[in-house]
């Protein structure tokens, strides 16, 4: 071979060796865990919102009952003073059965908000979650297409030396 074949082979070589080093590295690395695409995870976050906003009324309506219960279990409370100094026992057991009643329902609307609450506690978290795995990806991405203009750039550095040698 002459020595223009030489160097057309060994450019043609080089350059093929450049593009097959550009095309390794514009392949998008694979992450070790698969994530949904980010409309997804927003699309799943929104619907945690909104099973949010409705226990959050809820609960508040129940607040509203328990300060009723509350109210009138004073009330009743006071009554059961006036029988009890009256001394009127079969009204003082009719008044603490009704106590008993307003507590236990008070109780269990208490029971409905803790519920309420912790199904709020387990959607946030659920949503926390998923902005933390929204965030990981788009630091991934970063990452990726950072490495993959460093790469260019030192592929444009490198040929544009070999023309200026040439």
């Amino acid at each position: 071979m002459t020595q223009k074949a030489r160097q057309k082979v060994s450019v043609a070589l080089q350059v093929l060796i450049i593009l097959f080093c550009f095309m390794q590295f514009m392949k998008s690395p694979k992450q070790i865990y698969p994530v949904t695409k980010q409309k997804t995870i927003e699309r799943r976050i929104e619907g945690k919102e909104t099973i949010i906003e409705g226990r959050v009324v809820v609960i508040n309506n129940d607040k509203r009952i328990i300060d009723k219960l509350t109210k009138g279990l004073s009330n009743l409370e006071l009554q059961l003073q006036a029988f009890k100094n009256s001394r009127d026992t079969f009204n003082i057991i009719q008044m603490q059965d009704t106590m008993i009643h307003v507590l236990y329902a008070r109780d269990k609307v208490k029971d409905g908000v803790i519920s309420n609450q912790d199904t709020i506690i387990q959607a946030q978290r659920y949503i926390i979650n998923s902005k933390d795995t929204i965030i990981t990806n788009q630091s991934f991405n970063l990452k990726r297409i950072k490495r993959q203009r460093n790469w260019s750039l030192l592929g444009n550095g490198i040929l544009t030396g070999l023309l200026i040698i040439k």
